[in-house]
C-alpha cells in the first residue's frame, strides 16, 4: 500500500487514521479492522486494488469474517446506492459495482458502512479542497440513527452545525 497517495497523504496513513477514528468512537474490532482495510478491493472512486476478489477467503482468515465482509461491501457499493437507504426503513441494499446487481444488506451492515464512510471522510477532510469540505452534508446529517452518538457529534462539530 505504501507509496500510493490518498488526499495528498499515503494510503497507509489514511487507512490507519480512519481506523483510529473508529477506535476513538469505540467501534467494534471488526469495524475498526474494516476501516483499516476499507479500500483493499478498491472503491468506486479509488480504483487501486490491493487484493483481488479471489483472495477474499484469505482476507477473512487474516482480519475475520465480519471485518472482511464490511471491507468488501465498502469497496463494492456504488455511493449513491448507499445513501438511497436513508429514505427507507427496511429492505436495505447497495448496488454492487463488482456484480452490477442489487445486494441486500442488514441494518447493522448499513450502519457500519455509514460509520466507516464518515470516519474515512473525516480523516481526509482536512486535506480536501475548501470547496469540497462540506461534501455529503445532507447525507451525514440524515444518518444520525445509524451512527454512534459520538460519531454524529464529531460530524456536527466538524461541519460547524452544533
Amino acid at each position: 500500500m505504501g507509496a500510493n497517495h490518498h488526499s495528498q497523504e499515503s494510503l497507509r496513513s489514511h487507512l490507519i487514521g480512519t481506523s483510529s477514528i473508529l477506535a476513538r468512537w469505540q467501534c467494534s474490532d471488526a469495524i475498526c479492522s474494516a476501516g483499516l482495510c476499507n479500500s483493499i478491493y478498491g472503491t468506486e472512486s479509488f480504483l487501486k486494488v490491493s487484493a483481488a476478489l479471489d483472495n477474499r477467503e484469505y482476507m477473512k482468515k487474516l482480519i475475520g469474517f465480519e471485518a472482511e465482509n464490511l471491507a468488501y461491501l465498502f469497496g463494492a457499493h456504488k455511493k449513491e446506492s448507499l445513501w438511497k437507504n436513508l429514505k427507507i426503513s427496511t429492505d436495505f441494499s447497495i448496488h454492487n459495482r463488482f456484480t452490477d446487481r442489487r445486494y441486500v444488506i442488514s441494518r447493522n451492515e448499513l450502519a457500519s458502512l455509514i460509520t466507516i464512510t464518515l470516519a474515512n471522510w473525516l480523516e481526509q477532510r482536512p486535506r480536501a479542497r475548501i470547496k469540497d469540505q462540506y461534501v455529503r452534508l445532507t447525507e451525514f446529517k440524515s444518518s444520525e440513527e445509524f451512527l454512534p452518538p459520538v460519531a454524529y457529534q464529531e460530524f456536527l462539530c466538524t461541519y460547524n452545525l452544533n
